[in-house]
């Protein structure tokens, strides 16, 4: 038997949507935050999320050398060196298991969890560079092991 759980709306930060309580990952240079819909717009102004567009890149290089297409085989053939750039979109990965660190964000008086792949200070970095698109005065956040973090970005504060 199937039972829908409802959710009553004073205990949800936003306006009820069928997708509120979907996780959505918002990847940034060092890692990713993945939490539910009202926890990204509880942090996030909507018409202002900031760019995910900038990952992580890195420079990987392939050296020169012979192979051939099976062993024992007298065909031979020879790989020039090349360098590519590798870039590294993170998504949070791919397993059905919940990666990263579980934190708590502190919206309405309420804690809300999510989950960080990445360091805090790649995040408060990337907040911190994007505070124009955060919702309030501040954002607060708790560390699975208890450390706080905040960002101040009040208008008051430029």
């Amino acid at each position: 038997m199937y039972v829908k759980h409802r959710v009553e709306s004073r205990f949800a930060p936003n306006e009820l949507t069928t997708d509120l309580y979907r996780n959505y990952t918002i990847s940034f240079p060092g890692g990713s935050l993945t939490a539910t819909k009202d926890v990204l717009q509880s942090i996030f102004k909507n018409d202002q999320l900031p760019s995910t567009c900038n990952p992580e890149t890195k420079q990987v290089s392939r050296k020169a050398g012979s192979y051939t297409t099976f062993p024992q085989s007298d065909e031979l053939f020879n790989r020039k060196e090349t360098t590519y750039t590798l870039k590294n979109y993170s998504n949070g990965g791919n397993s059905r298991a919940a990666s990263g660190e579980a934190i708590k964000f502190l919206i309405d008086g309420s804690f809300w969890t999510a989950r960080l792949v990445g360091s805090h200070q790649a995040f408060m970095d990337y907040l911190c560079d994007n505070t124009e698109s955060l919702e309030g005065d501040a954002t607060y956040w708790m560390s699975s092991k208890g450390s706080p973090y905040l960002v101040s970005h009040s208008a008051s504060n430029n």
